[in-house]
């Protein structure tokens, strides 16, 4: 007899049906030329016994591969990581893909334990949205392009800089282009005092950024600027406070990049509160960033998450929607970044303070 509080196995669904363990897995995997009566009976003993088929296992008896795909996000408040993750589930979904998704809330322990579980479980590919820095050596493990790689590498492809290498396949945009049109916006309006807020500095995209901002002001002599990095400005209430001080002292800038969506609302929010409203370009677009009058340098992110999804699916055509255009790149085969003017960053030093 089976005991009820014993996991249900094939061997326990064929003895209460009573057929033989053949006939219960040619039922159950769907095959054809098996009498009616006695598939009925092998499908109502599994669902009595609440039997389902391990179906990482039958994939891998076929040689099919698994519909999962495991995304990685640090923040799940980072409006770019958020339109991001809900792209590639459309594009996933046209090659019959799903996504398992995991936010490291900036827990690198968590993310090394998500990974190993792609690695052992029935995920075919993995999608690094955002990683944390100390982590981006477990994906070239995982993908089999380290040394020390072992059994159960997938496919790995980077939505962020600071994920690359041997085996890792690296869709990221061009920071260092965003960072450098985000200066040059605010240059050729007149703009000679320039604050640049960030949040974490040892974020890879980040540190690009900056590096495109260096490129633009750092020659620049009558151009006075300053990098406002505040490890604690993460999120929108902490950026609103890093702001609302710059703003409130006497070097007050006329001018603000923000180099995330998450900054760009804090800042927004500290003009609100002070009633000042210096120019912004704000790096990564967000929702109601257009009725706001915004400002933003954005990657081309269904570029992006089209060229992911054809990695990862194996496809080599474009996915339904994009045309046969093919992504956009830099000349460092990075995708391309665009000034989207909406006001905020088109404003000059006089009308930016006299408002």
């Amino acid at each position: 007899m089976v005991k009820q509080h014993d996991r249900p196995t094939l061997a326990t669904v064929a003895e209460r049906a009573g057929v033989s363990i053949k006939t219960a897995s040619r039922v159950l995997n769907g095959e054809k030329h098996v009498a009616s009566a006695t598939a009925a009976k092998v499908e109502t003993a599994a669902a009595e016994l609440g039997f389902r088929l391990n179906s990482a296992a039958r994939r891998l008896r076929e040689g099919s591969r698994s519909p999962y795909i495991g995304v990685v996000l640090s923040d799940m408040d980072d409006p770019l990581q958020v339109r991001i993750l809900a792209r590639l589930e459309r594009d996933l979904a046209v090659h019959g893909l799903r996504p398992v998704v995991t936010v490291t809330g900036g827990d690198p322990a968590l993310e090394r334990a998500f990974v190993d579980d792609c690695r052992g479980g029935d995920m075919s590919g993995i999608c690094v949205v955002c990683s944390q820095p100390e982590s981006a050596d477990i994906y070239a493990q995982a993908s089999g392009g380290s040394s020390s790689a072992g059994t159960g590498e997938v496919a790995v492809v980077s939505l962020d800089p600071a994920v690359a290498g041997l085996g890792i396949t690296t869709i990221a945009a061009d920071d260092v282009a965003a960072g450098r049109r985000a200066a040059e916006q605010l240059v050729r309006h007149g703009h000679i005092s320039i604050g640049v807020i960030g949040d974490r500095a040892l974020i890879e995209s980040q540190v690009r950024r900056l590096a495109g901002i260096r490129e633009v002001l750092a020659d620049r002599r009558d151009i006075g600027w300053r990098a406002y990095l505040d490890e604690g400005a993460h999120d929108q209430s902490s950026a609103k406070n890093v702001v609302a001080a710059l703003l409130g002292s006497r070097a007050a800038p006329t001018a603000l990049i923000t180099l995330s969506a998450t900054v760009t609302m804090g800042a927004i929010d500290a003009s609100r509160r002070l009633d000042q409203w210096p120019a912004v370009v704000g790096i990564d677009d967000f929702p109601g960033a257009d009725l706001l009058d915004v400002t933003v340098v954005d990657p081309d992110v269904d570029a992006m998450s089209a060229e992911a999804v054809r990695v990862l699916s194996g496809d080599r055509r474009h996915l339904p929607g994009t045309g046969s255009i093919p992504l956009l790149t830099s000349q460092d085969g990075l995708t391309r970044v665009r000034l989207i003017r909406r006001g905020s960053g088109e404003e000059s030093p006089r009308q930016a303070t006299g408002r």
